[in-house]
């Protein structure tokens, strides 16, 4: 595959990533009906095609591509799917269109994360790199196949039912033949670059091209990299099963926030990328409707600390919002973020819980671990201060 066709497809990560990321996805999922669902060996060409699929028509310029990322059409989708085969969804036709509908929604979260957070950085990092001539994506996707050997080609899945027609409900016209040809292209390129992956010559070049971003895809202390991205996907994959099921606590409007809460070592840099408090929410979000004050924070005192209009990442049906002082944050402090109540989601509807959660920019303190002795404490000041810091790691929510 030409490099001119492969950045027709790239607009964020490449696809070779996109499936990795579903793959482990499932693996971050707990055990249960979901699990055993999108863990289905028999479904996995599902979820794989439908990961691959919002791609399809970037290189023919089809504008079903764009479309297919966001949740506007991914509820008609959803909807669809409620509509045909609820409440239960246990048929084998049921299952195989969770399964698309699951890895389309991994593609359109992983574009997201990634591009907000690790491509952000790979814009610092790399600055020297030929952005305009080149591929990051393409040769980010290289990385990854070189580690883990890509994928092979698989047969195409694709519907024409309902795809066409519920294209045509979100204003964009495509057929049936446009549709394959898009996903035959998909599976085109992620079979050359599982071909590149494998030679010296081709992993020496895309690591030239981005020095940074080649080399960090595996590095875990980097927000945005793939396995968070599978991170964060599992958890989206989970509000939108309960959102299948009609189930209340769907509506819980943050999925993800970095730094973790109760995250310590925070940079205090304000004009830093990695300074930056990312929010990343269960629904897509209405930009021009979120509140001037529905975020805050203070420090260890309560006072509030002056920040940067809040940014909304891609705008209008984004997920993640970056937050950024006015000024360096504070060495050694706690800092708590509070999300209040409110937030404007695309489906109509408003969050009705206040979110908080803390972060640090001193280190984390020492966990006393019992005396050298090995002897039994029964719990004792370690267990203790395990405890504690449990109880900081989690989100609180108020109601």
């Amino acid at each position: 595959m030409s490099l001119l066709l492969y950045v027709a497809f790239a607009s964020a990560n490449g696809l070779t990533s996109h499936v990795y990321v579903s793959e482990r996805a499932i693996e971050y999922l707990p055990a249960g009906e979901l699990r055993d669902l999108l863990g289905d060996p028999a479904l996995w060409p599902w979820v794989r095609n439908g990961t691959q699929f919002p791609d399809g028509g970037y290189a023919m310029g089809e504008a079903y591509s764009e479309t297919s990322h966001w949740e506007p059409y991914q509820n008609l989708y959803f909807r669809w799917i409620q509509d045909q085969y609820g409440p239960d969804f246990a048929s084998d036709e049921a299952r195989q269109h969770i399964a698309y509908l699951f890895g389309m929604s991994s593609h359109g979260m992983g574009d997201q994360v990634f591009d907000s957070l690790y491509m952000q950085r790979a814009y610092v990092y790399d600055a020297a790199s030929d952005w305009d001539g080149a591929s990051m994506d393409h040769s980010t996707d290289v990385a990854l196949a070189a580690e883990t050997g890509g994928y092979p080609l698989m047969d195409l899945i694709i519907y024409e039912d309902p795809f066409v027609a519920l294209m045509a409900e979100a204003g964009v016209e495509v057929d049936a033949d446009t549709l394959e040809s898009g996903q035959n292209l998909t599976m085109l390129a992620v079979a050359a670059v599982a071909g590149e992956g494998a030679s010296e010559e081709h992993r020496a070049e895309h690591e030239a091209a981005f020095p940074w971003a080649y080399a960090h895809m595996f590095d875990e202390a980097v927000p945005g990299c793939p396995e968070w991205e599978a991170r964060v996907v599992a958890q989206y994959w989970q509000v939108r099963w309960a959102q299948l099921h009609g189930e209340v606590h769907a509506l819980e409007p943050v999925l993800y926030t970095f730094p973790q809460p109760g995250g310590y070592d925070h940079p205090t840099d304000a004009t830093s990328v990695e300074s930056r408090v990312t929010v990343v929410f269960a629904r897509g979000l209405v930009a021009d409707l979120l509140p001037p004050d529905l975020f805050e924070v203070t420090d260890a005192d309560g006072g509030v600390v002056p920040m940067q209009a809040p940014w909304v990442f891609y705008g209008t049906s984004s997920h993640v919002v970056h937050l950024a002082p006015v000024d360096d944050w504070a060495e050694d402090t706690q800092y708590t973020v509070t999300v209040s109540a409110g937030v404007p989601f695309i489906d109509g509807t408003e969050s009705t819980e206040e979110v908080q959660f803390v972060f640090n920019t001193g280190p984390a303190p020492e966990v006393y671990a019992g005396p050298a002795c090995g002897c039994d404490t029964g719990g004792g000041l370690g267990g203790m201060a395990a405890a504690a810091f449990g109880s900081l790691v989690a989100v609180r929510r108020r109601r």
